[in-house]
């Protein structure tokens, strides 16, 4: 029975393991990558559509302009250290041996840092938000509701 019990659970690590690294590869692509230039032409892109969409007025593409090239210099060492907690963790769980708590502590420093993106992101939706008007809200909301179904159908 302690030969199961062993064997399950290596089994179970090689599991967590195996999703750590999926999780981490997803959230990587979801962030845009490493901040490269194809992430940079992507987000820039991504402006244009929902400027368009929203008919963003000139001092408005201005305000929004601002708000994100200000919250650059915030996100930049924030994903920074992302980056480099990433790479510590892929080292981690390539090692020769496994050490559990080194790979949940740097997997709970990724988690902190996620989450400082998170807010942040908040932050700078609700600063986005602030500026438009009450039609633009509506539009946004119906974006997003759209894109969160796509998602949703995707998964299934």
């Amino acid at each position: 029975m302690l030969k199961n019990r062993k064997s399950m659970s290596k089994i179970v690590v090689v599991f967590c393991i195996v999703a750590l690294t999926a999780f981490a590869s997803i959230a990587q692509a979801n962030d845009g990558g490493c901040g490269c230039e194809q992430g940079q032409r992507h987000r820039h892109h991504n402006f244009k559509r929902i400027a368009k969409k929203l008919s963003l007025t000139d001092a408005q593409k201005v305000q929004v302009k601002a708000i994100f090239q200000a919250n650059k210099d915030v996100v930049k060492p924030i994903f920074t250290s992302l980056h480099t907690e990433r790479k510590n963790l892929q080292t981690l769980l390539h090692a020769d041996t496994i050490d559990e708590a080194a790979i949940r502590a740097e997997t709970a420093k990724i988690a902190g840092i996620q989450a400082d993106l998170n807010v942040n992101r908040a932050k700078v939706g609700a600063k986005f938000r602030a500026i438009l008007t009450p039609d633009q809200l509506v539009v946004l909301k119906t974006m997003h509701n759209k894109r969160q179904h796509k998602g949703d159908s995707a998964e299934k």
